[in-house]
């Protein structure tokens, strides 16, 4: 396998490297377009993870009643909501973090 294995990488990796110059000019040309759909996409987590944690909070409001009567499913319910809401909260964060300099640089060519 020697030496032909090795000549055999260098050819695929020649033949890619056309490929992934499209790809890159396809990305810089669609960059100020692909970041913002990156941000509210973003947005997306905290909106709906506040709209499950409001609708958890709500079920768990509304079912108190039956809580005394020693019915928990609706308490496993809301809980469950509520729990979802706070991990799109969470991931919400963790995304804005990880993407912020990438925000910051689109703001700044919205100024200029």
């Amino acid at each position: 396998m020697g030496m032909a294995g090795y000549r055999n990488d260098e050819q695929r990796h020649v033949v890619d490297i056309p490929v992934l110059n499209k790809i890159f000019e396809a990305l810089v040309s669609d960059a100020s377009e692909l970041v913002r759909d990156l941000y509210w996409g973003v947005k997306n987590y905290l909106f709906f993870g506040l709209i499950t944690t409001l609708f958890g909070i709500q079920e768990l409001v509304s079912n108190i009643d039956t809580l005394e009567g020693r019915l928990y499913i609706p308490l496993l319910v809301s809980g469950a909501l509520i729990f979802c809401g706070s991990v799109q909260i969470l991931h919400f964060f963790r995304l804005r973090k990880k993407y912020s300099r990438l925000f910051k640089v689109q703001e700044e060519l919205k100024r200029s």
